[in-house]
Protein backbone atom coordinates (compact mmCIF):
# COMPACT_ATOMS: atom_id res chain seq x y z
CA UNK A 1 0.00 0.00 0.00
CA UNK A 2 1.23 3.53 -1.07
CA UNK A 3 0.11 6.66 0.29
CA UNK A 4 -0.59 9.62 -1.83
CA UNK A 5 1.22 12.37 -1.11
CA UNK A 6 -0.52 15.91 -0.34
CA UNK A 7 1.01 18.69 0.07
CA UNK A 8 -2.12 19.94 2.02
CA UNK A 9 -2.38 16.47 4.47
CA UNK A 10 -2.77 18.74 7.34
CA UNK A 11 -6.22 19.32 5.62
CA UNK A 12 -7.50 17.03 4.66
CA UNK A 13 -11.31 18.01 4.38
CA UNK A 14 -9.49 21.71 3.27
CA UNK A 15 -7.30 21.57 0.21
CA UNK A 16 -6.85 25.26 -0.14
CA UNK A 17 -6.85 25.87 3.29
CA UNK A 18 -2.41 25.15 3.29
CA UNK A 19 -2.09 27.24 0.97
CA UNK A 20 -2.37 30.37 3.31
CA UNK A 21 -1.87 28.71 6.50
CA UNK A 22 1.65 29.91 6.82
CA UNK A 23 0.64 32.73 9.13
CA UNK A 24 0.14 32.95 12.67
CA UNK A 25 -3.21 35.35 11.96
CA UNK A 26 -4.46 31.91 9.28
CA UNK A 27 -3.28 29.77 11.66
CA UNK A 28 -5.39 31.16 14.78
CA UNK A 29 -8.03 31.27 12.34
CA UNK A 30 -8.19 27.96 11.71
CA UNK A 31 -7.29 26.67 15.61
CA UNK A 32 -9.54 29.41 17.81
CA UNK A 33 -7.92 27.59 20.62
CA UNK A 34 -4.51 28.45 19.82
CA UNK A 35 -2.64 31.22 21.45
CA UNK A 36 1.05 33.04 21.99
CA UNK A 37 -0.38 33.17 26.07
CA UNK A 38 -0.93 29.31 26.24
CA UNK A 39 2.07 28.27 24.05
CA UNK A 40 4.37 29.75 26.61
CA UNK A 41 3.55 27.47 29.48
CA UNK A 42 3.63 23.94 26.46
CA UNK A 43 5.87 21.48 26.46
CA UNK A 44 7.82 22.14 23.51
CA UNK A 45 11.45 20.93 21.56
CA UNK A 46 13.49 23.83 20.04
CA UNK A 47 16.07 23.33 17.55
CA UNK A 48 17.76 26.02 15.24
CA UNK A 49 14.74 28.75 14.57
CA UNK A 50 12.32 25.65 15.16
CA UNK A 51 9.66 24.97 17.65
CA UNK A 52 7.68 21.54 17.74
CA UNK A 53 4.72 21.56 20.15
CA UNK A 54 3.45 17.56 20.39
CA UNK A 55 0.24 18.62 21.72
CA UNK A 56 -1.04 20.70 19.45
CA UNK A 57 0.58 18.77 16.71
CA UNK A 58 2.49 21.82 15.84
CA UNK A 59 5.84 23.22 13.90
CA UNK A 60 6.68 26.97 14.16
CA UNK A 61 9.64 28.94 13.14
CA UNK A 62 10.02 31.93 14.83
CA UNK A 63 6.07 32.91 15.35
CA UNK A 64 5.08 31.34 11.86
CA UNK A 65 3.29 28.15 11.58
CA UNK A 66 4.65 26.05 9.05
CA UNK A 67 2.63 23.51 7.31
CA UNK A 68 3.40 20.09 7.10
CA UNK A 69 1.42 16.82 7.65
CA UNK A 70 0.45 14.52 9.90
CA UNK A 71 2.90 11.93 8.63
CA UNK A 72 5.60 14.34 8.36
CA UNK A 73 4.75 15.88 12.04
CA UNK A 74 5.07 12.41 13.11
CA UNK A 75 7.92 11.97 11.81
CA UNK A 76 9.47 14.83 12.84
CA UNK A 77 8.62 14.12 16.60
CA UNK A 78 10.21 10.46 16.45
CA UNK A 79 13.74 11.75 15.51
CA UNK A 80 13.83 14.80 17.46
CA UNK A 81 13.36 12.53 20.82
CA UNK A 82 15.70 10.54 19.42
CA UNK A 83 17.77 13.49 18.74
CA UNK A 84 21.69 11.71 17.91
CA UNK A 85 20.66 8.60 17.83
CA UNK A 86 19.58 6.00 14.24
CA UNK A 87 16.15 5.57 14.25
CA UNK A 88 15.27 2.25 12.00
CA UNK A 89 12.68 2.65 9.41
CA UNK A 90 11.11 -0.14 11.05
CA UNK A 91 10.34 1.64 14.03
CA UNK A 92 9.30 4.84 12.01
CA UNK A 93 7.13 2.99 10.18
CA UNK A 94 5.49 1.50 13.23
CA UNK A 95 5.17 5.00 15.19
CA UNK A 96 3.70 6.49 11.89
CA UNK A 97 1.15 4.14 10.63
CA UNK A 98 0.53 1.87 13.80
CA UNK A 99 -1.24 -1.17 12.32
CA UNK A 100 -1.12 0.26 8.86
CA UNK A 101 0.59 -2.10 6.37
CA UNK A 102 2.20 0.51 3.75
CA UNK A 103 5.90 0.46 1.75
CA UNK A 104 8.84 1.66 2.77
CA UNK A 105 8.26 4.27 -0.66
CA UNK A 106 6.14 6.28 2.08
CA UNK A 107 8.84 7.22 4.26
CA UNK A 108 11.05 8.63 1.49
CA UNK A 109 8.15 10.71 0.26
CA UNK A 110 7.06 12.23 3.68
CA UNK A 111 11.22 12.51 4.50
CA UNK A 112 11.55 14.64 1.10
CA UNK A 113 8.31 16.89 2.48
CA UNK A 114 9.83 17.16 5.64
CA UNK A 115 12.76 17.67 4.75
CA UNK A 116 11.49 20.64 2.58
CA UNK A 117 9.73 22.06 5.44
CA UNK A 118 13.02 22.81 7.31
CA UNK A 119 14.80 23.68 4.74
CA UNK A 120 13.09 27.02 5.31
CA UNK A 121 15.95 27.49 7.53
CA UNK A 122 19.52 27.41 6.52
CA UNK A 123 21.07 25.77 9.74
CA UNK A 124 18.08 23.33 9.60
CA UNK A 125 18.48 22.23 5.65
CA UNK A 126 20.80 18.84 7.31
CA UNK A 127 18.73 18.44 10.64
CA UNK A 128 17.81 15.26 9.42
CA UNK A 129 20.95 12.63 7.69
CA UNK A 130 20.01 9.25 5.80
CA UNK A 131 22.13 6.55 7.28
CA UNK A 132 22.23 3.71 4.47
CA UNK A 133 20.59 0.67 5.53
CA UNK A 134 19.64 2.14 8.59
CA UNK A 135 16.94 4.62 9.20
CA UNK A 136 17.65 8.15 9.62
CA UNK A 137 19.06 10.60 12.28
CA UNK A 138 18.50 13.96 13.71
CA UNK A 139 21.79 15.79 13.74
CA UNK A 140 21.00 18.67 15.52
CA UNK A 141 21.26 19.86 18.98
CA UNK A 142 17.52 20.19 20.31
CA UNK A 143 15.98 21.73 23.80
CA UNK A 144 13.24 20.36 25.32
CA UNK A 145 11.21 22.43 27.59
CA UNK A 146 8.74 20.22 29.39
CA UNK A 147 6.50 23.48 31.03
CA UNK A 148 6.93 25.80 27.89
CA UNK A 149 9.93 28.34 27.16
CA UNK A 150 8.03 31.32 28.72
CA UNK A 151 8.16 29.34 32.13
CA UNK A 152 11.99 28.91 32.45
CA UNK A 153 14.62 31.22 33.47
CA UNK A 154 16.90 31.41 30.80
CA UNK A 155 19.89 29.86 30.74
CA UNK A 156 23.35 28.74 28.78
CA UNK A 157 22.29 26.55 25.48
CA UNK A 158 23.08 23.19 25.69
CA UNK A 159 25.46 21.89 22.93
CA UNK A 160 26.67 18.67 21.55
CA UNK A 161 29.40 17.45 19.37
CA UNK A 162 28.18 13.80 19.77
CA UNK A 163 28.85 11.52 17.24
CA UNK A 164 26.41 10.05 15.81
CA UNK A 165 26.20 6.24 15.77
CA UNK A 166 25.05 5.12 12.36
CA UNK A 167 24.32 1.29 14.06
CA UNK A 168 22.13 -0.04 16.12
CA UNK A 169 23.36 -0.98 19.66
CA UNK A 170 23.41 -4.52 20.57
CA UNK A 171 23.82 -6.47 23.93
CA UNK A 172 24.82 -3.26 26.18
CA UNK A 173 21.90 -1.61 27.47
CA UNK A 174 22.88 -3.08 30.96
CA UNK A 175 26.39 -1.23 30.30
CA UNK A 176 24.57 2.00 29.32
CA UNK A 177 22.57 1.71 32.38
CA UNK A 178 24.85 0.81 34.66
CA UNK A 179 27.71 4.04 33.42
CA UNK A 180 24.50 6.37 33.38
CA UNK A 181 23.57 5.70 36.68
CA UNK A 182 27.27 6.29 37.55
CA UNK A 183 27.07 10.08 35.99
CA UNK A 184 24.37 10.98 38.51
CA UNK A 185 26.58 10.70 41.40
CA UNK A 186 30.20 10.51 40.49
CA UNK A 187 32.83 13.32 38.30
CA UNK A 188 35.30 10.61 37.46
CA UNK A 189 34.00 7.45 35.19
CA UNK A 190 36.31 5.46 33.09
CA UNK A 191 34.82 2.59 31.20
CA UNK A 192 37.64 0.26 29.97
CA UNK A 193 38.32 -2.85 27.76
CA UNK A 194 40.13 -4.51 24.93
CA UNK A 195 40.42 -3.01 21.69
CA UNK A 196 36.97 -3.07 19.98
CA UNK A 197 35.15 -4.44 22.69
CA UNK A 198 32.62 -1.09 21.77
CA UNK A 199 33.52 1.48 24.86
CA UNK A 200 33.09 4.41 22.60
CA UNK A 201 29.79 3.37 22.01
CA UNK A 202 28.98 2.88 25.60
CA UNK A 203 30.10 6.05 26.40
CA UNK A 204 28.53 8.17 23.64
CA UNK A 205 24.76 6.13 24.70
CA UNK A 206 25.19 7.17 28.02
CA UNK A 207 25.91 10.61 27.41
CA UNK A 208 23.10 10.99 25.01
CA UNK A 209 20.70 9.06 27.23
CA UNK A 210 21.72 11.94 30.52
CA UNK A 211 22.60 15.27 28.19
CA UNK A 212 19.81 17.04 29.79
CA UNK A 213 21.00 17.26 33.04
CA UNK A 214 24.06 18.95 32.09
CA UNK A 215 23.14 22.82 31.41
CA UNK A 216 27.11 23.22 29.68
CA UNK A 217 28.34 21.47 27.04
CA UNK A 218 28.21 17.77 26.65
CA UNK A 219 31.25 17.50 24.46
CA UNK A 220 33.17 14.69 22.76
CA UNK A 221 37.40 14.66 22.77
CA UNK A 222 39.31 12.17 20.67
CA UNK A 223 42.53 12.29 22.21
CA UNK A 224 44.13 9.41 19.76
CA UNK A 225 46.20 11.89 18.37
CA UNK A 226 47.30 14.09 21.54
CA UNK A 227 50.82 12.60 22.38
CA UNK A 228 51.25 14.36 26.00
CA UNK A 229 49.22 16.28 28.65
CA UNK A 230 49.30 19.96 27.24
CA UNK A 231 48.02 17.99 23.60
CA UNK A 232 45.29 16.82 25.39
CA UNK A 233 44.43 19.90 27.37
CA UNK A 234 44.59 21.67 23.75
CA UNK A 235 42.42 18.91 21.91
CA UNK A 236 39.76 19.64 24.49
CA UNK A 237 40.18 23.33 24.32
CA UNK A 238 39.96 23.12 20.57
CA UNK A 239 36.48 20.70 21.05
CA UNK A 240 35.18 23.94 23.52
CA UNK A 241 35.88 25.81 20.34
CA UNK A 242 37.71 28.06 23.04
CA UNK A 243 40.39 31.04 22.03
CA UNK A 244 43.41 30.10 23.49
CA UNK A 245 45.12 33.19 24.32
CA UNK A 246 47.06 31.79 27.22
CA UNK A 247 48.19 27.98 27.86
CA UNK A 248 45.41 25.53 27.00
CA UNK A 249 44.93 24.40 30.92
CA UNK A 250 43.95 27.87 32.52
CA UNK A 251 41.47 28.67 29.35
CA UNK A 252 39.95 25.21 30.48
CA UNK A 253 39.74 25.99 34.06
CA UNK A 254 38.04 29.41 33.52
CA UNK A 255 35.86 28.40 30.94
CA UNK A 256 34.67 24.78 33.19
CA UNK A 257 34.85 26.36 36.02
CA UNK A 258 31.35 27.44 37.07
CA UNK A 259 29.47 25.00 33.77
CA UNK A 260 27.78 21.71 34.85
CA UNK A 261 29.86 20.40 31.73
CA UNK A 262 30.11 16.51 30.55
CA UNK A 263 33.32 15.79 28.59
CA UNK A 264 34.02 12.64 27.28
CA UNK A 265 37.66 12.14 26.79
CA UNK A 266 37.88 9.46 24.36
CA UNK A 267 40.98 6.76 23.65
CA UNK A 268 43.60 7.63 26.60
CA UNK A 269 45.53 4.57 26.76
CA UNK A 270 48.46 6.04 25.32
CA UNK A 271 48.66 9.02 27.32
CA UNK A 272 47.01 7.12 30.27
CA UNK A 273 49.36 9.30 33.12
CA UNK A 274 49.22 12.46 31.81
CA UNK A 275 45.34 12.26 31.32
CA UNK A 276 45.20 11.27 35.11
CA UNK A 277 46.88 14.34 35.93
CA UNK A 278 44.98 16.67 33.38
CA UNK A 279 41.74 15.01 35.20
CA UNK A 280 42.04 15.34 38.83
CA UNK A 281 43.66 19.01 38.74
CA UNK A 282 40.33 19.88 36.60
CA UNK A 283 37.87 18.18 38.79
CA UNK A 284 39.82 20.20 42.16
CA UNK A 285 39.03 23.57 40.31
CA UNK A 286 35.60 22.71 38.25
CA UNK A 287 32.94 21.61 40.83
CA UNK A 288 30.70 21.35 38.44
CA UNK A 289 32.62 18.94 35.46
CA UNK A 290 32.11 15.25 35.07
CA UNK A 291 34.73 13.40 32.68
CA UNK A 292 33.96 10.26 31.30
CA UNK A 293 37.11 8.37 29.96
CA UNK A 294 37.71 5.31 27.17
CA UNK A 295 40.36 3.63 27.48
CA UNK A 296 42.13 0.66 27.88
CA UNK A 297 43.76 1.20 30.90
CA UNK A 298 41.97 2.65 34.06
CA UNK A 299 43.36 5.91 34.93
CA UNK A 300 44.05 5.18 38.27
CA UNK A 301 43.53 8.44 39.51
CA UNK A 302 41.78 9.92 42.54
CA UNK A 303 37.86 9.68 42.58
CA UNK A 304 38.33 7.09 39.61
CA UNK A 305 34.83 4.64 39.35
CA UNK A 306 35.48 2.02 36.50
CA UNK A 307 33.54 -0.21 34.10
CA UNK A 308 35.43 -3.07 32.42
CA UNK A 309 33.16 -3.87 29.47
CA UNK A 310 32.80 -7.74 28.99
CA UNK A 311 32.59 -9.11 25.46
CA UNK A 312 29.42 -9.80 24.23
CA UNK A 313 27.70 -13.46 25.40
CA UNK A 314 28.55 -16.13 22.92
CA UNK A 315 27.76 -19.68 23.15
CA UNK A 316 29.97 -22.06 25.31
CA UNK A 317 31.73 -25.18 23.33
CA UNK A 318 29.03 -27.58 22.50
CA UNK A 319 26.26 -25.70 23.77
CA UNK A 320 22.95 -25.94 21.16
CA UNK A 321 21.92 -23.13 19.43
CA UNK A 322 18.68 -22.78 17.36
CA UNK A 323 16.40 -19.99 16.45
CA UNK A 324 14.69 -20.01 19.81
CA UNK A 325 17.77 -18.81 22.21
CA UNK A 326 19.91 -17.45 19.52
CA UNK A 327 18.73 -14.20 20.47
CA UNK A 328 19.60 -14.69 24.29
CA UNK A 329 23.21 -14.61 22.75
CA UNK A 330 24.29 -11.03 21.69
CA UNK A 331 27.22 -12.03 20.24
CA UNK A 332 24.95 -14.07 17.48
CA UNK A 333 22.38 -10.97 17.72
CA UNK A 334 25.26 -8.08 17.15
CA UNK A 335 26.66 -10.61 14.12
CA UNK A 336 23.18 -11.27 12.34
CA UNK A 337 22.32 -7.73 12.69
CA UNK A 338 25.51 -6.55 11.18
CA UNK A 339 25.42 -9.25 8.79
CA UNK A 340 21.02 -7.69 7.43
CA UNK A 341 23.01 -4.62 6.80
CA UNK A 342 25.47 -5.85 4.23
CA UNK A 343 23.27 -8.59 2.24
CA UNK A 344 20.18 -10.39 2.13
CA UNK A 345 20.76 -13.26 3.97
CA UNK A 346 18.05 -15.98 5.57
CA UNK A 347 19.78 -17.93 8.29
CA UNK A 348 19.01 -21.10 8.11
CA UNK A 349 18.74 -23.80 11.24
CA UNK A 350 22.25 -25.42 9.30
CA UNK A 351 24.45 -22.25 9.79
CA UNK A 352 23.74 -21.59 13.63
CA UNK A 353 26.59 -23.64 14.47
CA UNK A 354 28.32 -22.00 12.02
CA UNK A 355 27.99 -18.81 13.30
CA UNK A 356 28.13 -19.78 16.79
CA UNK A 357 31.10 -20.93 15.90
CA UNK A 358 32.43 -17.42 14.56
CA UNK A 359 31.39 -15.80 17.58
CA UNK A 360 33.46 -17.55 19.48
CA UNK A 361 36.55 -17.65 18.21
CA UNK A 362 36.31 -13.82 17.66
CA UNK A 363 35.75 -14.17 21.53
CA UNK A 364 32.70 -11.95 21.53
CA UNK A 365 34.58 -8.88 20.58
CA UNK A 366 31.68 -6.42 18.39
CA UNK A 367 34.93 -4.96 15.77
CA UNK A 368 35.83 -8.83 14.56
CA UNK A 369 32.06 -9.60 14.78
CA UNK A 370 31.67 -6.73 12.04
CA UNK A 371 34.45 -7.50 10.25
CA UNK A 372 33.73 -11.00 9.86
CA UNK A 373 29.81 -10.33 9.07
CA UNK A 374 31.50 -7.85 6.55
CA UNK A 375 33.25 -10.49 4.34
CA UNK A 376 30.07 -12.70 4.12
CA UNK A 377 28.90 -11.34 1.02
CA UNK A 378 32.38 -12.19 -0.86
CA UNK A 379 33.39 -15.39 1.10
CA UNK A 380 30.46 -17.04 2.91
CA UNK A 381 30.03 -18.09 6.45
CA UNK A 382 32.03 -21.56 6.10
CA UNK A 383 34.81 -20.47 4.69
CA UNK A 384 35.37 -17.60 6.96
CA UNK A 385 34.70 -20.17 9.91
CA UNK A 386 37.34 -22.33 8.76
CA UNK A 387 39.43 -19.85 8.14
CA UNK A 388 39.63 -18.02 11.44
CA UNK A 389 43.36 -19.06 12.32
CA UNK A 390 44.32 -16.68 9.44
CA UNK A 391 41.83 -13.87 10.52
CA UNK A 392 44.19 -11.24 10.20
CA UNK A 393 44.43 -11.40 6.59
CA UNK A 394 40.61 -12.32 6.07
CA UNK A 395 39.10 -9.28 8.41
CA UNK A 396 40.44 -7.03 7.01
CA UNK A 397 37.53 -4.87 5.75
CA UNK A 398 36.74 -1.77 8.18
CA UNK A 399 34.48 1.39 7.63
CA UNK A 400 36.69 3.72 5.41
CA UNK A 401 35.97 6.52 7.63
CA UNK A 402 37.15 4.66 10.93
CA UNK A 403 40.33 5.58 12.78
CA UNK A 404 43.11 3.38 11.16
CA UNK A 405 43.33 1.43 14.89
CA UNK A 406 40.45 0.28 13.88
CA UNK A 407 40.20 -0.66 10.47
CA UNK A 408 41.82 -3.57 10.49
CA UNK A 409 41.87 -6.68 12.94
CA UNK A 410 45.54 -6.70 13.10
CA UNK A 411 45.50 -3.18 13.23
CA UNK A 412 43.20 -3.00 16.64
CA UNK A 413 46.03 -5.09 18.78
CA UNK A 414 48.63 -4.22 17.05
CA UNK A 415 48.13 -0.43 18.67
CA UNK A 416 47.49 -2.27 22.21
CA UNK A 417 50.76 -4.64 21.72
CA UNK A 418 52.71 -1.59 21.18
CA UNK A 419 51.73 0.12 24.13
CA UNK A 420 53.34 -2.51 26.65
CA UNK A 421 56.65 -2.43 28.11
CA UNK A 422 59.33 -4.61 27.23
CA UNK A 423 58.55 -7.16 30.01
CA UNK A 424 54.77 -7.07 29.19
CA UNK A 425 55.67 -8.15 25.78
CA UNK A 426 57.91 -10.66 26.85
CA UNK A 427 55.44 -12.18 29.32
CA UNK A 428 52.47 -12.19 26.67
CA UNK A 429 54.45 -13.97 23.87
CA UNK A 430 54.80 -16.45 26.03
CA UNK A 431 51.43 -16.87 27.61
CA UNK A 432 50.39 -17.71 24.07
CA UNK A 433 51.64 -21.32 23.75
CA UNK A 434 49.97 -22.06 27.39
CA UNK A 435 46.47 -23.35 25.96
CA UNK A 436 43.17 -22.13 27.78
CA UNK A 437 43.08 -20.80 31.61
CA UNK A 438 46.15 -20.88 33.54
CA UNK A 439 46.99 -19.63 37.38
CA UNK A 440 48.91 -16.53 38.07
CA UNK A 441 51.23 -18.56 39.35
CA UNK A 442 51.84 -20.51 36.35
CA UNK A 443 51.81 -17.24 34.46
CA UNK A 444 55.24 -15.81 36.85
CA UNK A 445 56.82 -19.16 36.21
CA UNK A 446 56.14 -18.77 32.40
CA UNK A 447 57.28 -14.84 32.34
CA UNK A 448 60.33 -16.24 34.74
CA UNK A 449 61.36 -18.19 32.58
CA UNK A 450 61.21 -16.01 29.51
CA UNK A 451 64.00 -13.27 30.87
CA UNK A 452 61.24 -10.93 32.66
CA UNK A 453 62.76 -9.08 35.28
CA UNK A 454 59.50 -8.15 36.76
CA UNK A 455 57.16 -11.15 36.33
CA UNK A 456 54.43 -10.00 39.26
CA UNK A 457 53.96 -6.87 37.37
CA UNK A 458 54.23 -7.91 34.20
CA UNK A 459 50.92 -10.18 34.74
CA UNK A 460 49.31 -7.27 36.47
CA UNK A 461 49.71 -4.66 33.60
CA UNK A 462 48.65 -7.16 31.30
CA UNK A 463 45.70 -7.51 32.60
CA UNK A 464 45.33 -3.88 33.61
CA UNK A 465 45.54 -3.02 29.88
CA UNK A 466 42.61 -5.63 28.71
CA UNK A 467 44.65 -8.29 27.13
CA UNK A 468 43.90 -11.21 29.74
CA UNK A 469 40.60 -11.45 31.27
CA UNK A 470 40.36 -13.36 34.84
CA UNK A 471 37.63 -15.10 36.16
CA UNK A 472 37.09 -15.34 39.87
CA UNK A 473 34.31 -17.65 40.63
CA UNK A 474 36.80 -20.10 41.73
CA UNK A 475 39.28 -20.07 45.35
CA UNK A 476 41.67 -18.84 42.86
CA UNK A 477 41.31 -16.66 40.07
CA UNK A 478 42.50 -18.25 36.64
CA UNK A 479 43.38 -15.63 33.78
CA UNK A 480 43.08 -16.44 30.12
CA UNK A 481 44.05 -14.86 26.44
CA UNK A 482 41.58 -13.90 24.29
CA UNK A 483 41.88 -16.38 21.07
CA UNK A 484 42.17 -13.59 18.53
CA UNK A 485 45.10 -12.39 20.68
CA UNK A 486 46.29 -15.47 20.81
CA UNK A 487 46.28 -16.01 17.43
CA UNK A 488 48.12 -12.79 16.69
CA UNK A 489 50.76 -13.65 19.19
CA UNK A 490 51.20 -16.68 17.26
CA UNK A 491 52.01 -15.21 14.15
CA UNK A 492 54.65 -12.67 15.89
CA UNK A 493 56.44 -15.85 18.08
CA UNK A 494 56.55 -17.67 14.33
CA UNK A 495 58.31 -14.40 12.46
Amino acid sequence: MTEQSQGNEAWPNAPAVARVADSPRAYNYLHGSWSMGTEASEECYAFASFRLYPKRRALLRDDEYVAIGRRAFDLLHLLVLQAGTVVSISDLMRFVWANINVEEANIRVQMGLLRKALSRCEEAQRAIETIPLRGYCFVLPVQHHPKGIGSEQPGPQRQTNLPILPNPIVGRDDAIVIVGAELEKRQLLTITGPGGIGKTTVAIAAANSHAKRFEGAVTFVDLSNASDGEGAARAIAEALRLDIQRSALEELLVHLHTRASLLILDTCEHIVEPVARLAETLLAHCSNLTLMVTSREALRANGEWTHRLPSLRFPDQGEEVNERNMSSFSAIALFVERLHSTMRFEIEKRDLPVIAEICRRLDGIPLALEFAAARVVDLGLRDIAANLDDRFKILTRGRRTALPRHRTLSAAIDWSYSLLSDDEQRMLRHLASIGGVFTAEHAMAVGGNAGCERPPEALSGLYEKSLLTVDTRNDAPVYRLLDTTRVYLAGINAA
